[in-house]
């Protein structure tokens, strides 16, 4: 019996490895039809530099039709305003070389800085905008009466490459996005609706609880890249597009919520184990209500379909429903300190089961919809993403864009170097490329890697196997063999860049022509000029603004903590959506950062979460205090001491201003203790939550480190 199973687990291994091989291979296939078919007709229709349409392909190809189609829309929308941006610009400033390299750095600048703004394929459109403007205008430094024979060869190059790439891959055994995203969406839902029985019922203990939240951080906004690529597909993938956002929104909500109620509950245990009498009186009866809360979520893992989850939101109402009247039973006997640690912790049961039934309710109305007529989800701003973005920054990755290209081409001029053009070109491309990625030095290595293993198959391929190629039969099969490799590893995440690096230098330095010339010293100058291209890149940005350097680090702490005074401070109209969501995706951009350490890590999830939960709870406080009438005293002290003096300690973190907050937050509630109706009960919560978590940070806010364990 053993054997059998051992065989069946090698069966099933060896399945899975043909399978994900088979679907490598379809890719490579595709990829390499579409290429050379772009190629053919680029040779058809007699353009000037056909390669740039096949080069097209092998940059906007992907596995996925999504992936495809979306890049494939946003890099005709860059080329376009690339190619009208460029000659209205020499329509301002012909001839004056010095005037138009100037007009196209800021140009460069400005593109960049709008790649640094947004996301996903919307920011590879503003690229494409700079750089195309590139490619198009300085050949016109020297050859200005071409440009506009150049501006509509290098369009139509490019949308013949992005037609081939986009019927390929939609046609010929396409592989849709959505079907990704569906099972990304299916398989969250069950892992932390799983992940949240274990939680509540104490499997997991608090390191790993702590884990799993920056875990599913990061998957979160994963997940909302694939969503924004996937409304290309079908009209009823667009259709849903909003409720899989908001979907994505409600799982972040959920995680939070749970993970505050977590931080109240463990900080209560340890006071419980410490011997504290008020401490145990308030745990023991909490958890009681866990156990029927853990019922409803314990879901066998892979079982969670529609009507699961539609009967896991009906259980969930039925279950807030009741918590007044539990509530009500357990603060009898209680004395007025457990009374409000019970408050703080029915509280935060109370808004983690109700986020997990908005979770529940649009996971099931998802599942549920039928394929056509899927339901549009309303444009509330409450439920849409907004990405962290600093000006400061952007500004800075624009900057240092077009000084890419001023340098570059100071070099090309002042040497007259022929092959300079492509190095000013691809040493551009790259800085606005990789300047606003995590880690754009060590992409750049892995792009190097590329470069040089192309240059050696170029060099052979070139000198050895094209000058025997008769026809364009031949000239395929002298490449496929090479272009094969570099479409293979884009298949494993592990090699995608360096077949990235590979499939661009091969096609580019190849150069495939009508009329092929074969240049020994030419071909030498455009290898030298791609290898030098990424050393000036890399100089670039490993000296202005480097990725994980202190500065950039220390700012990006900096607007970390901007959030929870934004909280404080700032008009609550559009507060809650932005707060939602920015705070994380700049806790994604911190620990993608190079050079942290796992204590930089530790730290820096410990202020993304203080940041969360206390901005969370002031926003609570401050709409309460919008619906809820207050004594004058206490509305006095809320907005005079309260508010200013959190804003204060997240701005200057430090003893002087922890002891302020802290003190204005314990008169607030000695104000609200003592006049306290029913109706004012959420408030005095909130100041209480505030409070402690507060006082269990003091290490973090009073600018001290936290000591080792």
């Amino acid at each position: 019996m053993n054997g059998k199973r051992r065989t069946s687990a090698g069966d099933i291994a060896w399945a899975g490895f043909l399978r994900d091989e088979g679907l490598a291979w379809l890719f490579v296939a595709k990829n390499l039809f579409a290429g050379l078919l772009a190629l053919w007709l680029a040779l058809r229709f007699d353009l000037p530099q056909p390669y740039t349409a096949m080069l097209t392909v092998f940059v906007v190809m992907r596995p996925q039709s999504g992936v495809v189609l979306a890049k494939s829309f946003y890099r005709a929308l860059g080329t376009l305003a690339g190619a009208l941006a460029t000659l209205l610009l020499y329509a301002v400033v012909p001839q004056q070389r010095v005037l138009f390299l100037l007009g196209l750095a800021l140009w460069v600048s400005a593109c960049t800085f709008g790649a640094a703004r947004y996301r996903n394929f919307a920011s590879y459109a503003f690229v494409l905008s700079g750089y195309t403007a590139c490619i198009i205008g300085l050949p016109a430094v020297d050859a200005p009466g071409g440009i506009f024979q150049d501006a509509v060869a290098r369009v139509s190059e490019v949308m013949l490459g992005i037609l081939c790439a986009g019927v390929v891959s939609d046609v010929v055994f396409p592989r849709r996005l959505r079907d990704v995203l569906v099972q990304s969406v299916r398989a969250r839902f069950a892992t932390f609706t799983r992940y949240s029985h274990d939680a509540l019922t104490g499997a997991y203990d608090h390191a790993r609880i702590e884990t799993r939240w920056r875990d599913f951080v990061m998957e979160a906004i994963g997940l909302e890249a694939q969503r924004s690529s996937t409304i290309f597909e079908n009209p009823q993938t667009r259709a849903r597009s909003a409720m899989v956002e908001r979907l994505n929104l409600e799982f972040m909500d959920a995680n939070t919520r749970l993970l505050r109620l977590h931080h109240w509950m463990y900080r209560l245990r340890l006071r419980r184990d410490n011997g504290d009498p008020g401490a145990a009186a308030v745990v023991a009866p909490v958890e009681t209500l866990y156990q029927p809360l853990a019922a409803i979520l314990a879901v066998e893992l892979g079982s969670h379909t529609g009507e699961h989850a539609r009967t896991m939101a009906q259980r969930l109402t039925h279950f807030v429903a009741t918590l007044p009247g539990h509530a009500a039973s357990l603060r009898q006997g209680q004395d007025d300190v457990a009374a409000a640690g019970l408050d703080v912790a029915l509280e935060l049961l109370e808004d983690y089961a109700r986020a997990m039934h908005r979770y529940a309710s649009t996971y099931a109305a998802l599942r549920l919809a039928p394929l056509t007529g899927a339901p549009r989800m309303s444009g509330d701003r409450r439920h849409r993403f907004v990405p962290h973005t600093d000006t400061v920054v952007d500004l800075v990755a624009g900057l240092r864009a077009g000084l890419a290209l001023l340098v570059g081409a100071a070099i090309w001029i002042l040497t007259a170097w022929p092959s300079g053009l492509d190095m000013v070109i691809l040493a551009t491309v790259f800085v606005a490329l990789f300047g606003s990625s995590p880690n754009p030095v060590a992409s750049l290595r892995y792009l190097v890697t590329g470069f040089s293993i192309a240059a050696v198959c170029v060099v052979f391929c070139d000198t050895v196997l094209l000058p025997q190629a008769d026809g364009f039969t031949m000239l395929c099969c002298a490449q496929v063999p090479f272009l094969m490799v570099g479409s293979y590893m884009l298949t494993r995440p592990a090699l995608a860049s360096v077949g990235a690096g590979f499939n661009i230098i091969f096609v580019d330095a190849m150069g495939v022509q009508s009329t092929q010339v074969y240049d020994w010293a030419g071909l030498l100058n455009g290898v030298l000029a791609d290898l030098s291209c990424v050393l000036l890149a890399l100089v670039l940005l490993s000296t202005i603004m480097p990725a994980g350097g202190y500065w950039l680090r220390t700012r990006m702490l900096l607007r970390l903590r901007g959030y929870a005074v934004a909280a404080c401070s700032a008009p609550l109209a559009g507060q809650r959506a932005r707060f939602e969501t920015a705070p994380r995706d700049l806790l994604q951009k911190l620990l993608t950062q190079p050079g942290a350490t796992p204590e930089t890590a530790a730290q820096t999830v410990r202020w993304a979460q203080l940041v969360m939960n206390v901005g969370r709870g002031v926003l609570d406080l401050r709409e309460r205090m919008r619906v809820v009438a207050l004594p004058p005293a206490l509305h006095v002290v809320l907005d005079d001491l309260v508010l200013p003096g959190l804003a204060q300690l997240f701005r200057t973190p430090g003893t002087d201003a922890h002891r302020k907050a802290l003190a204005a937050l314990d008169e607030a509630v000695r104000l609200a203790v003592a006049d306290a109706p029913s109706g004012r009960r959420p408030l005095l919560v909130q100041l209480h939550l505030l409070r402690s978590q507060l006082r269990d940070a003091a290490y973090t806010l009073g600018g001290a480190q936290r000591p080792s364990a």
